[in-house]
């Protein structure tokens, strides 16, 4: 007569202790986990079922948007990578200490400021040589103050750089597959220059 080998001891999914299972489909160790770990288990798939949703929301409402849409979302995210990589510099056109804290009348007292206007020079809009933080005077009221940028431009990135911006004139129409990318690289590099000023601002 064969002997029955003894069922190993496996350990409770709800309650963690050891027990001995009566079937090999058995994961906890009584009635009292079973209807515990069942109503987890419930709550857990009903979380992924509205992550799911949420990202099938978001798909469609991507699906919908046009170039407009996602040329606005791209530009956010570029303008707020130049206000982090630019945290802490001097105003690009007039030189100013500028002041980071938000104000009531624009939101931010710091523009990512286009040294070639997006109208102009629509090729230039997400190029990072072109724009840098300005205050909110130069780049609103003075309309990028044209002169002083361009002198501290020079000193900042090269008069060949300047000059390479100045003489590219061919304009360039983005698809949305272009600004997805956009959006997407600029996101990254904020957050990692935030990561970085607030780990410089923590060891002060």
């Amino acid at each position: 007569m064969v002997r029955q080998k003894k069922p190993k001891p496996k350990t409770c999914r709800h309650c963690k202790s050891k027990y001995f299972p009566r079937t090999t489909t058995q994961v906890v160790c009584s009635t009292s986990c079973a209807i515990q770990y069942s109503k987890h288990q419930s709550a857990k798939q009903a979380e992924r079922q509205a992550i799911a949703d949420r990202k099938a929301h978001r798909e469609r409402k991507a699906a919908l948007k046009g170039i407009p849409e996602w040329s606005r979302e791209a530009q956010v995210a570029f303008n707020r990578y130049v206000r982090w990589r630019d945290f802490g510099k001097e105003c690009a056109s007039c030189g100013c200490i500028l002041s980071w804290s938000g104000n009531y009348l624009t939101g931010s007292a710091v523009d990512a400021s286009h040294y070639r206007s997006r109208g102009a020079a629509s090729q230039h809009r997400f190029n990072v040589f072109n724009v840098h933080a300005a205050c909110t005077r130069c780049n609103r009221q003075l309309s990028g103050n044209a002169v002083e940028f361009r002198i501290r431009l020079v000193q900042r990135i090269g008069l060949e750089r300047v000059e390479r911006l100045e003489s590219d004139n061919t304009p360039r129409k983005f698809d949305i597959d272009y600004l997805k990318r956009v959006k997407s690289l600029f996101t990254r590099r904020a957050r990692h220059y935030e990561k970085l000023r607030k780990i410089h601002s923590e060891a002060a």
